[in-house]
């Protein structure tokens, strides 16, 4: 069912082209551009602690690299890290860059030297929707990033962020918007058919922006930033929030565990 939308929409983008192509040439040239945001990406308060950290991995796109936010403090990975220590001994590490498609990610992964992570969360799919990145390569390269996660770098829980509402991102017009939209769809689908089928992994989806919203709603809600494409800071702190709910589980249970044995 879900190839027959693929060529649906396929033929749709066909019929559309000349009208997408003058859509996206004027979203690239009147979009403002924003810089990731300056600070550390690597963040720690292990020391001295008797007690095992949550050792937390944030890797993606320029969303996980906190494009939007003024400092990494107010993007999702400072975020994260100022809640997770103050539970505890904390470490978060931040591997992103603006432009990465689910390819992007699979190879710095592979790239990176082996460490030991109790936790990953992952935020791509934006540019692969917009690169048009095919539904089969996607799907590979997810079951690739779990199996990368998970035996190179043992983490317990894998974390894939649901792709946004892009039919709704108020900085595109209309069909371009319907069309991406459409695409990022079909993406989130192939992504529950891979997470479901490893048992680490699971998918985060932020509420506030659901599939039934409309540009009004994502408009007047304050989570976009500027541009119009990313989270803004109030964006991040809820990103972080839902997500602090999924990964901090295991922490708790290594607290309680060492905690038995003191």
């Amino acid at each position: 069912m879900i190839y027959f939308k693929v060529l649906a929409l396929n033929l749709a983008i066909v019929l559309l082209f000349p009208v997408v192509l003058m859509q996206a040439l004027w979203v690239r040239k009147k979009t403002a551009v924003l810089p990731e945001p300056e600070g550390e990406r690597v963040l720690t308060s292990v020391q001295g602690s008797s007690l095992p950290p949550t050792n937390l991995l944030v890797v993606g796109d320029s969303a996980a690299a906190g494009v939007g936010a003024l400092t990494q403090e107010s993007a999702l990975t400072g975020l994260l890290y100022a809640s997770l220590s103050q539970i505890g001994p904390a470490r978060v590490s931040l591997h992103a860059k603006t432009g990465f498609k689910s390819e992007d990610v699979l190879s710095l992964l592979r790239d990176l030297p082996s460490e030991n992570f109790s936790s990953a969360l992952i935020s791509i799919g934006v540019n692969d929707v917009t690169k048009f990145v095919s539904l089969k390569r996607w799907q590979q390269n997810i079951d690739a990033i779990s199996a990368l996660l998970i035996d190179k770098f043992g983490c317990e829980r894998i974390v894939f962020t649901a792709l946004p509402p892009i039919h709704c991102f108020p900085a595109l017009p209309q069909p371009l918007r319907a069309l991406l939209g459409w695409r990022a769809l079909l993406l989130n689908q192939a992504l529950v058919k891979s997470v479901t089928a490893c048992s680490n992994a699971e998918i985060l989806y932020v509420t506030a922006l659901n599939v039934r919203g409309t540009v009004v709603d994502i408009q007047q809600s304050g989570l976009m930033a500027e541009d119009g494409f990313h989270p803004s800071s109030k964006g991040y702190e809820m990103w972080a929030r839902l997500a602090l709910d999924r990964l901090t589980p295991i922490h708790q249970a290594d607290i309680n565990g060492s905690e038995k044995t003191l």
